[in-house]
């Protein structure tokens, strides 16, 4: 097992450790929370290829910004916006760096204290660095360590699934921080 691996593992148990020793409440019917998340693609398969990609290949970074607004205290929707930098390995022929930018609305539920999964539709008009438009869905599992009473830090591991242009699936670990507002 990799080295990141082992850290983000250790991140999840250390949450949870945290948050059993800690009661905090978590957001509430007609909550409205900001968030800000930041991952890595650490992994992405190519079904119509059967090529293999990892961090090693292609190092690239997503930024996620958005907001999510709470219907009851356990379910959420919420609309982020991805944008995702290349920063090494090789471009396709008349693509850039600048990779993704998507729009991602989804659905969440707050199974466990702080703790959530979340499914995710991907509308990619910006995808492969190229202006060609991707679909996709996504899961999305995660949790958050209370910062203050406003604010969170948050942890999940999201399994995105494009198929629009190459079916492909890909692991992608995720940080970051979120505002009740």
């Amino acid at each position: 097992m990799s080295r990141l691996t082992i850290q983000f593992f250790s991140l999840i148990v250390l949450g949870a450790a945290l948050l059993s020793a800690r009661s905090v409440s978590a957001a509430e019917a007609g909550d409205v929370v900001q968030v800000t998340n930041v991952g890595v693609p650490l992994y992405v398969h190519n079904f119509d290829t059967g090529k293999n990609t990892s961090v090693g290949d292609k190092l690239s970074i997503s930024e996620f910004l958005g907001a999510h607004y709470f219907i009851t205290d356990r379910i959420r929707v919420g609309m982020m916006v991805q944008l995702t930098e290349q920063f090494s390995g090789d471009l396709a022929k008349g693509s850039d760096r600048w990779t993704t930018f998507a729009l991602l609305p989804q659905v969440g539920w707050h199974f466990y204290r702080r703790f959530f999964v979340a499914g995710v539709f991907t509308y990619a008009p910006r995808s492969g660095g190229k202006d060609q438009l991707d679909l996709g869905v996504q899961a999305v599992f995660g949790g958050s360590l209370p910062i203050t009473d406003c604010a969170s830090f948050g942890y999940a591991l999201e399994v995105p699934y494009n198929f629009h242009v190459a079916r492909t699936i890909g692991i992608t670990p995720l940080v970051g921080l979120s505002y009740r507002l």
